[in-house]
């Protein structure tokens, strides 16, 4: 009995690869540009292009429409976040846009047995039925959001808790995301850090001293 308490105490952590969502598994923000310029249509104002929208997209829908409506008032923002996040709802898991190589990355993680979850800042009311959508909650069972937290990103705890789900190492497990908060995350957890130079960054990837940089998700396969 005293053996078996020592072997199980003693099992081996894994290699675990954890995601942010917005801008490194998913392109929420295209979702997010036909809803700003669908409010401008109606408002009778000039369509954005996508970089308005991008730059923020990983920031919640405050930055994304007061940069996308430079001029309105606090109480006018107001107003327009809650029609973006009615109209986001309800489109959210019928205009999904993965990045070109995610469902390869993903299934090359499975094929090697290497588990995969996502941490990301994204609520749950968001998150859980666009992860439904995709199937990826048979793939993982680690998904964490704010709601599950006392702290998020760029505080370690959401990463910690990935790792004790997965059973992780953090000496030889990673953290991916497209923003310098991500990668921030990831050396306040000890853990590897991947930097998407696609995305959602507002500031130079190679600047934020990440230990690796992908152009593209399937990038990440020669990594780990």
């Amino acid at each position: 009995m005293i053996h078996q308490s020592i072997t199980l105490f003693m099992q081996p952590k894994d290699k675990v690869v954890l995601f942010d969502l917005d801008g490194t598994l998913i392109n929420s923000g295209l979702s997010f540009l036909k809803i700003v310029n669908e409010i401008k249509q109606r408002e009778g104002k000039s369509s954005v292009d996508f970089e308005i929208v991008r730059k923020y997209s990983s920031r919640g829908a405050t930055l994304v429409l007061k940069n996308s409506f430079p001029d309105a008032s606090e109480e006018k923002i107001s107003s327009l976040k809650a029609e973006f996040l009615s109209k986001y709802k309800k489109i959210m898991t019928s205009d999904i846009v993965k990045y070109d190589g995610v469902d390869e990355l993903l299934n090359y993680l499975t094929t090697k047995k290497i588990k995969w979850g996502i941490v990301t800042n994204k609520s749950a009311i968001y998150t859980i039925p666009i992860i439904k959508k995709l199937n990826w909650h048979k793939l993982t069972t680690a998904i964490i959001c704010p709601e599950d937290l006392n702290e998020v990103k760029p505080n370690p705890e959401g990463v910690f808790r990935g790792l004790e789900l997965l059973n992780g190492d953090p000496q030889q497990s990673y953290y991916v995301g497209d923003h310098q908060r991500d990668i921030e995350t990831a050396h306040n957890a000890g853990v590897i850090s991947i930097a998407c130079t696609y995305g959602y960054h507002e500031t130079d990837p190679n600047n934020w001293n990440a230990d690796h940089l992908v152009q593209k998700p399937s990038d990440i396969m020669e990594i780990v």
